[in-house]
């Protein structure tokens, strides 16, 4: 049960890890305050905008797919304002 539990806290620094490079790199690019939530095979990515353009979309796609290695199909953007 010890061993169990370490990996499991292996595996949520991990996520949370990825969740905050995801972050600071939507930051950089000029998404800030965005929110990035990695369940198993999916992201949701919360990003302060009233809208997203498609080039925006794109972007923000390619950041998560880097960060994480989650598919696109599987990232749900929602810009909130």
């Amino acid at each position: 049960q010890k061993a169990d539990a370490v990996e499991q806290m292996v595996f949520m620094t991990e996520i949370a890890e990825m969740e905050a490079a995801t972050e600071t790199m939507l930051s950089s690019k000029g998404f800030s305050e965005s929110v990035v939530s990695i369940s198993e095979d999916t992201v949701d990515v919360v990003v302060n905008a009233a809208e997203l353009d498609e080039k925006s979309l794109a972007q923000i796609e390619d950041i998560v797919t880097r960060k994480t290695g989650i598919a696109p199909e599987n990232i749900v953007i929602t810009p909130i304002n």
